[in-house]
């Protein structure tokens, strides 16, 4: 058990064991298998039930796994927060409020994001099945994390995923194209397709120039960003992650649309189906409680072509896409998806790497729930 000795819910400490720990390992490693062990413990101590702390311990760590490090753990302390000051009811149970035939509608009720999301890629996948297609909208919902994980778990049932996701604090994230202040979420939205004897195509895009995760880790890390992600509080573009944000989430800068007005457009589109089209409501109103409205499509391929038949010609696309010749800058071609698949093979074999001040974060959310912490692979 990583149970230790101290009684649930003592305030974070960095004990002498942290602290060696601290100046022993740069980088960490940690195996997947304890980090799953880690993570579901910190959430059972936090009061989850059993199959809701697994499975948002598990998805965290898949993040981790297919790379995706500014979506996995690195959330482990928020969620912590989020469940002490009663943003996240860590007992709640999301339910079907809204339902006929293929379509469906969830209220979350401030349960772990993650679980409401994992509850409505199911639904949507069952109603795929029955009816051709499946569309499934989540409000009342905490934090997502990625949606990679998520329309990869469509596609393996045999079905084409698509998914749209609302992802603001109150006021929004982001600026329109050409504005210097944020009124918009920074909405991801994911998408992917079955291959045969190939990985599927899987992909999962900020609509934002870079995920705020992302500039999170760059501010643990004390690294600069590049000046075209966000703008600061004057609405100017800025290099220093701490002139858009704190380590504690608090924003006060705006990010960027990706691809100027083609991402802008996207964003647009997945805040009306994530936040207004499942009754979440947009970013920009001051009554908008911080998280994720999502919708999620699942469709049964085999409702318009033999899925055989669909795999192959799939994997002969892949395969002449594959083939063009490469640039001067570039050794291969790949299909998104393909990295966090050969990612997640390094990773399991040889440990999730996490930057030094990013893990003594989990370590002290760890400790301040009176568990003990696995020991890391290697430096």
């Amino acid at each position: 058990s990583l149970i230790c000795g101290r009684s649930p819910g003592c305030p974070p400490s960095r004990s002498k064991v942290h602290s060696t720990f601290k100046q022993r390992f740069k980088m960490p490693k940690i195996d997947h298998n304890r980090l799953r062990e880690l993570g579901f413990e910190i959430y059972r101590a936090l009061e989850a039930p059993e199959e809701i702390a697994r499975v948002v311990a598990d998805y965290q760590v898949d993040t981790n796994l297919a790379g995706h490090d500014s979506h996995g753990c690195l959330a482990i302390p928020r969620f912590a927060r989020d469940v002490r000051s009663g943003k996240i009811i860590p007992t709640a149970i999301p339910e079907v409020v809204r339902e006929d035939g293929p379509t469906a509608l969830i209220n979350g009720n401030r349960s772990f994001g993650m679980y409401s999301a994992h509850t409505a890629v199911k639904l949507a996948s069952e109603k795929g099945k029955k009816f051709g297609i499946g569309a499934v909208g989540v409000t009342n919902c905490n934090h997502v994390g990625g949606l990679w994980g998520f329309v990869k778990s469509v596609v393996d049932e045999g079905m084409i995923g698509l998914m749209w996701c609302s992802a603001g604090p109150r006021g929004g994230s982001m600026a329109p194209f050409g504005g210097m202040r944020r009124v918009m979420a920074g909405n991801p939205i994911g998408f992917g397709v079955p291959g045969k004897s190939r990985p599927p195509l899987v992909t999962d895009i900020s609509t934002a120039t870079a995920a705020g995760g992302k500039v999170l880790i760059a501010l643990q890390k004390g690294e600069k960003i590049p000046d075209h992600w966000v703008l600061d509080e004057a609405g100017q573009p800025t290099s220093d992650p701490e002139a858009f944000m704190t380590e504690d989430l608090e924003i006060f800068g705006a990010m960027r649309p990706f691809g100027e007005h083609k991402g802008y457009a996207l964003a647009l589109f997945a805040e009306v189906i994530g936040g207004i089209l499942t009754g979440y409501g947009p970013a920009y109103r001051d009554d908008y409680i911080e998280g994720n409205g999502t919708f999620v499509i699942a469709i049964d391929v085999e409702r318009f072509i033999d899925l055989d038949t669909f795999r192959t010609e799939v994997d002969g696309y892949f395969t002449a896409v594959k083939s063009v010749p490469t640039d001067p800058h570039t050794d291969e071609i790949l299909i998104p998806g393909e990295m966090e698949c050969r990612t997640r093979i390094e990773r399991e074999r040889d440990g999730i790497p996490f930057a030094e001040n990013t893990w003594q974060t989990i370590v002290d959310t760890a400790a301040s729930v009176g568990l003990e912490v696995p020991a890391p692979l290697q430096e």
